[in-house]
């Protein structure tokens, strides 16, 4: 007999019974083995398969799996599983096609496809519009987007760009850092009004959205023709690091600053993104140790 078995339910299906097992997501993109120990709901328009021979499971159509406040969307859902050592079965490895979307309250990581590798807590997303949302930033990539939960950072390839109000960064290749909100951190930030979460837990309605109060970017790391740009100013580089906190970007290599006709060059760069202070450095041991400035006069008008 063969090993697949076809379930055509375009209604919820709970984990509880068995069937996606008890690892997966949990808060922040906790994306580590285990999970919250919360049951996950299954849900797809067009169904859910079970081959047995090649233990995964398949669903299709608007496929979504939700565990606490962690979500995976797409078109259609893999999951691969094995044998535990404790009895029972485990999932390794899921897959989304078409649409997807990781969720959490803290973070969205948006791709045509994507892979998690429940054992190494990575999420990587490919295809066009790959974007990772916080509740204060975008951070989007052309070629891949990665996502390292036990190590809460994010890792944006080919014209990867930084997003925050006005404020931009782009670079070959960007590493962004995230850091976990103190509880008194999050509670100052909450609303007075809160609503219940799937499990009837009181939380914050601010939470609600993806990129919520638990985990916060914290600084961006640029390789590679690395651009900052203000409304006012631009600043160029080889390398770069940008401080979410500060908002001030210090670009090294071969560093531009341009403010309209003007423009300056040096070894090593600074750029107050909330002033509009810029500072420029000479390495030492480097040429004569100048700075360099070129200044347009206005030209008068006839």
């Amino acid at each position: 007999m063969s090993g697949l078995s076809r379930f055509a339910f375009p209604v919820a299906l709970a984990a509880a019974c068995g069937m996606w097992g008890a690892a997966a997501w949990s808060q922040a993109i906790d994306l580590g083995r285990g999970g919250s120990g919360a049951p996950i709901e299954i849900t797809a328009s067009n169904g859910i398969e079970w081959d047995r021979d090649a233990k995964r499971y398949v669903a299709t159509g608007n496929a979504a799996a939700r565990q606490g406040d962690t979500s995976v969307y797409g078109d259609r859902l893999v999951a691969w599983y094995r044998d535990a050592a404790a009895g029972g079965t485990e999932i390794f490895r899921y897959e989304a096609i078409g649409n997807v979307r990781f969720e959490t309250p803290s973070q969205k990581v948006e791709g045509d496809r994507g892979i998690f590798d429940v054992d190494s807590e990575v999420v990587v997303v490919t295809g066009r519009a790959l974007r990772l949302t916080t509740p204060t930033d975008t951070l989007t990539a052309r070629d891949t987007l990665e996502y390292w939960s036990a190590r809460e950072i994010a890792v944006a390839r080919g014209n990867a760009m930084i997003v925050s109000g006005e404020r931009r960064m782009t670079a070959d290749v960007m590493t962004a850092h995230f850091v976990q909100q103190q509880p008194q951190a999050r509670q100052a930030a909450a609303p007075a009004r809160g609503q219940q979460n799937a499990r009837g837990n009181q939380r914050p309605a601010a939470a609600n959205a993806p990129g919520g109060n638990d985990a916060r970017l914290q600084r961006v790391e640029a390789f590679g023709n690395v651009h900052v740009s203000t409304p006012t100013e631009i600043a160029r580089g080889d390398r770069g690091v940008y401080n979410m906190q500060t908002s001030i970007a210090q670009l090294a290599g071969n560093v531009r600053l341009t403010r309209g006709d003007n423009q300056m060059a040096g070894d090593f760069g600074e750029v107050n993104m909330n002033t509009g202070i810029s500072r420029l450095l000479s390495a030492p041991g480097t040429g004569d140790g100048r700075v360099r400035g070129l200044l347009i006069p206005q030209q008068a008008r006839p």
